[in-house]
């Protein structure tokens, strides 16, 4: 299953608690500073991931193909996905919603192919 965009999914925090909310998903705030961008991985849970502020692309490695985020996008990632994340030149804040609660290690621990 590919990733999925929603571009210009919300405009504010209330818009994306309320999805998280409808979704029965924990959110977490994980802040990505100026990097490449890691390698292609996976993670055990799907991630439904809001883009807060900055900007990036996500590779799906199904399809191989880029797609550009910013602010307001959300993007989900079906567990077992194959993906990474763009270069990004400041830094990327994300709220990152996940099936149940996580400790930084354990959700961002990323499996690799």
């Amino acid at each position: 299953m590919s990733l999925k965009f929603y571009k210009n999914f919300f405009s504010n925090i209330e818009d994306v608690l309320a999805d998280i909310s409808r979704n029965n998903t924990w959110p977490t705030t994980f802040v990505s500073g100026a990097t490449d961008g890691p390698p292609v991985h996976w993670h055990k849970d799907e991630v439904h991931a809001y883009i807060m502020e900055g900007e990036t692309d996500f590779l799906d490695a199904e399809t191989n193909k880029r797609t550009p985020v910013s602010a307001g996008d959300k993007i989900v990632v079906p567990a077992g996905n194959l993906h990474a994340e763009g270069a990004i030149k400041d830094r990327v804040v994300y709220i990152l919603a996940l099936p149940e609660p996580r400790l930084p290690e354990e959700f961002l621990a990323m499996e690799g192919i």
